[in-house]
């Protein structure tokens, strides 16, 4: 008896690993890729419909193939010219385990690609206005922190949040996780920004009207353009002067300076740590990864404005955020699929 239950256990077991690798194992050789482009969701259909951060790019650069991978909720799409788009759904938890599933498929060869996270954001009306696109040297992460409830801050505190392990606002002696900031290739963010600056971007009338109740002189004011800017991501959508405030101390804090907060999201602090793990299994080169955020929102309520009636506003600028995304994100993709000698 023990003998048939031994071999039943290994047939069972065999016939697992065997299936677990005709679902991964899409061809007899992973597909190479030049360009992967990360969107971190789509309304509805990938195409044919309104458009989240994905459609635009599967629409015009004909990205007609579709791969399922096991763990992701999204189809891979593909072209023949070596550009692959995946979406992550949002958040923290979907980002981290979309890469990963991705990364681990063995479906794709990622080894020497370029990686473009693209997608709409919040943004600081002092550094950005509606449709503005930055490109990140930094990611900050705005979620490992201790936080009192702000009605009981000590006094003489401006914010709620603070770092581990401390019992001021900036302990330099607080404890680490590993994962609170994230530099990335800055000579390629600035060659980046280099190829997109002049881009022809997207406006609205709804975002131009909408902007002109910031102060005149600020961003928020003026029209979009492409600049460089910094990341604080998190999970938590938060939103107001004060919570942008303490984003752009956060954001010196953890950089001594050196990084500017601009733009806030949900999930690249996750999509960057997955990425730097597959790398130290040798999948990919973190050195080639590029962050673009456009501004879809503004981070804060404009001077007089309820921040309960900013947050959900119409302000026109979705539209504008996602269409320049695209513009600016697919100019330098082009440039590297089309000089691929010179970049590979």
């Amino acid at each position: 008896m023990k003998k048939l239950i031994l071999f039943l256990l290994v047939v069972v077991l065999y016939s697992g690993c065997s299936m677990h690798k005709t679902i991964l194992k899409v061809d007899s050789q992973p597909l190479k890729i030049k360009v992967l482009t990360i969107a971190m969701f789509e309304v509805g259909k990938m195409t044919g419909d309104a458009p989240g951060e994905a459609q635009l790019w599967v629409e015009r650069e004909k990205m007609t193939g579709r791969l399922k991978i096991p763990g992701m909720m999204f189809p891979v799409c593909y072209n023949d010219r070596g550009h692959a788009l995946m979406v992550t759904q949002m958040g923290f938890a979907n980002a981290a385990s979309s890469v990963m599933s991705l990364g681990m498929s063995g479906v794709l060869d990622l080894s020497k690609a370029y990686i473009i996270i693209a997608g709409i954001a919040g943004v600081d009306p002092e550094k950005g206005t509606l449709g503005s696109a930055a490109w990140a040297k930094y990611i900050v992460n705005g979620d490992l922190a201790h936080e009192f409830d702000s009605r009981e801050m000590p006094k003489g505190w401006n914010y709620p949040y603070f770092r581990l392990g401390g019992s001021t606002p900036w302990a330099t002696t607080g404890w680490t996780i590993g994962t609170e900031v994230f530099k990335l290739n800055g000579d390629l963010a600035e060659k980046a920004y280099f190829l997109s600056k002049n881009v022809k971007l997207m406006d609205s009338a709804g975002a131009k009207l909408y902007r002109a109740r910031y102060p005149v002189g600020t961003a928020a004011f003026k029209s979009p353009v492409v600049f460089m800017g910094d990341v604080l991501s998190a999970g938590t959508y938060w939103h107001g002067k004060m919570l942008s405030d303490w984003a752009d101390w956060w954001t010196e804090k953890w950089t001594g300076d050196k990084a500017i907060y601009a733009m806030s999201d949900m999930e690249d602090s996750a999509t960057f740590t997955a990425l730097y793990r597959l790398e130290k299994m040798g999948l990919v080169n973190t050195r080639r990864v590029m962050l673009l955020r456009t501004a879809s929102n503004f981070d804060q309520q404009y001077p007089g404005q309820p921040p309960q009636e900013s947050i959900a506003a119409d302000n026109g600028g979705f539209l504008p955020a996602v269409e320049n995304a695209y513009r600016v994100g697919s100019t330098v993709s082009d440039e590297i699929i089309k000089n691929w000698d010179e970049w590979k």
